[in-house]
C-alpha cells in the first residue's frame, strides 16, 4: 500500500513538473534495483536512441520498437516469446516510472546510475 501511495504521489508530482521526455534526458544507464530489467539508452544523433535492456539473469531483451511523445517513452520488448510494453514517465531528473503492460503487469521505478 505504501508503495502504491508513493507511486501515486510521484505521478502527480510529475504532472506538475511536466518535464519533456527527450533523448538527452534518457541517455545513460538506468536501474530498477533488481526489481525488473536494467536499461541503457545511448543517444545516436539528435533524435535516435539505441536501447539495451536485460533481465536479472543478464539475458538481453529484443527491442521491437520505441516511441517518444512529450513526457512519455513507450518501449515494446520481447524475451523468450514473452512480449511487454513499458510506458516510462519522468518523475525527476534522475527518476522515472515504468507502467508495464504484459502477462505480469505492474509499476517499476527506475533510477539513473550516476558514474
Amino acid at each position: 500500500m505504501k508503495k502504491n501511495l508513493l507511486l501515486l504521489f510521484l505521478l502527480v508530482s510529475q504532472l506538475i513538473l511536466a518535464q519533456k521526455m527527450t533523448t538527452d534526458y534518457l541517455d545513460g544507464n538506468w536501474t530498477s534495483n533488481g526489481e525488473s530489467t536494467e536499461i541503457t539508452f545511448k543517444k545516436i544523433g539528435k533524435k535516435t536512441l539505441e536501447i539495451t535492456e536485460f533481465d536479472n539473469s543478464g539475458e538481453t531483451l529484443i527491442i521491437l520498437g520505441y516511441q517518444i511523445s512529450k513526457n512519455k517513452l513507450c518501449v515494446e520488448a520481447e524475451i523468450n516469446n514473452w512480449k511487454s510494453i513499458s510506458m516510462y514517465t519522468i518523475i525527476d531528473e534522475n527518476t522515472m516510472v515504468a507502467d508495464i503492460v504484459s502477462d505480469a503487469p505492474g509499476y517499476i521505478i527506475y533510477k539513473r546510475i550516476i558514474n
